[in-house]
């Protein structure tokens, strides 16, 4: 359980693996026999399988590339310590990547750094509200135990939002594939803000969800605000065959059965973690999983570049997308893995019937 920062630090430096111990993971999780998996590397090394050597050629090739650095005989990090990292992947099964990346890295950086074409940029960027300051001077705007809360969250000046959003969207545009989508979620005040710049960036519009929180800000002399928007757009024409759109199950249907999703969302889950650490500004993770599982299909990629308490990083692993996130913060990139870890990846790999599989 996630209720301090000597948990947290505690569960990354727990997330490290002696080479035996990873061997003894790829066996419980995977099936290390296909493609001849079981099989001896040669006639000279019968007792060394070609599984194993899968393993030992992906950290071979991490440590090349600069995301891993061998520490003693059998030992593996992350490039960066469990206190500051720089980059963490997820280490995969059967000499493969999981598919998880996490860097502390500028937004705009890290979109141009990017080696392939990216399915789905989802991200939850700033919302100029100026947190850190006034109502939210304890990094507490919601009135919670504020030594619960990660420092170091990155706000954006409200003069320069609309070029902020420029700068990053442009950059979204140019990593998307054809048919690829972008899905932001802001408040209801910036959505204008991205729409107008990715609409700059030459993306095609394709809706504004209307998605209903639980806790809305307590206002006086205003409504108090209730939803985010989640603004959907897409390199290429609405019309193309490669754009991706499931609509979620729990929508309602027309009277024939047929799908007839709205766009307004009621049910998105609760952010809030009672007596657990906590990132500033979180989304439901019902929220983002709908978004995943909606706009992406499994196996492509989601990319969020401002990646906060990493809830698209978990939201994509479980739905079975690859993931490439980044944040400006080291307390974000801590967080989002240490979740993953301990909540998420952790419990499942304790249940026999994973193992069996």
């Amino acid at each position: 359980m996630l209720q301090t920062e000597a948990d947290l630090l505690r569960t990354l430096r727990s997330g490290t693996y002696t080479l035996d111990e990873l061997y003894a993971l790829c066996e419980t999780a995977v099936d290390v026999s296909r493609d001849n998996g079981r099989s001896p590397v040669s006639d000279r090394h019968r007792t060394d399988s070609v599984w194993k050597h899968r393993v030992r050629g992906w950290l071979a090739n991490a440590k090349a590339k600069g995301l891993a650095e061998r520490v003693d005989r059998a030992t593996w990090l992350i490039q960066g310590t469990a206190e500051n990292p720089s980059r963490l992947v997820l280490l995969g099964a059967g000499g493969e990547l999981a598919g998880v990346e996490m860097r502390v890295q500028d937004a705009v950086e890290l979109l141009h750094s990017l080696e392939e074409p990216v399915d789905l940029v989802l991200c939850d960027p700033p919302y100029a509200l100026g947190r850190g300051t006034g109502h939210f001077a304890d990094g507490n705007g919601y009135r919670r135990d504020p030594s619960k809360v990660l420092d170091g969250y990155v706000d954006v000046d409200p003069s320069a939002y609309a070029e902020f959003s420029y700068r990053w969207i442009s950059a979204a545009a140019a990593i998307l594939r054809n048919g690829g989508q972008l899905a932001i979620i802001t408040g209801p005040q910036q959505a204008c803000h991205v729409q107008y710049a990715a609409e700059q960036a030459g993306l095609t519009w394709i809706s504004q969800i209307v998605a209903r929180k639980v806790f809305p800000l307590l206002t006086s002399r205003r409504p108090s605000c209730a939803h985010w928007c989640v603004t959907v757009m897409c390199r290429g024409p609405l019309t193309s065959p490669k754009r991706v759109f499931h609509p979620p199950a729990d929508l309602p249907r027309a009277a024939s059965g047929a799908a007839y999703p709205l766009d307004w969302w009621d049910a998105n889950g609760r952010a809030d973690r009672p007596g657990l650490l906590r990132y500033d500004n979180a989304l439901p993770l019902r929220l983002v999983a709908r978004l995943v599982n909606a706009f992406s299909d499994p196996g492509e990629l989601v990319v969020d570049p401002m990646l906060g308490s990493g809830t698209t990083a978990i939201a994509a692993h479980l739905a079975g997308r690859r993931f490439t996130g980044g944040d400006l913060n080291p307390a974000a990139i801590r967080f989002a893995a240490a979740r993953l870890l301990d909540e998420h990846l952790w419990p499942a790999w304790r249940q026999p019937a994973l193992f069996a599989a």
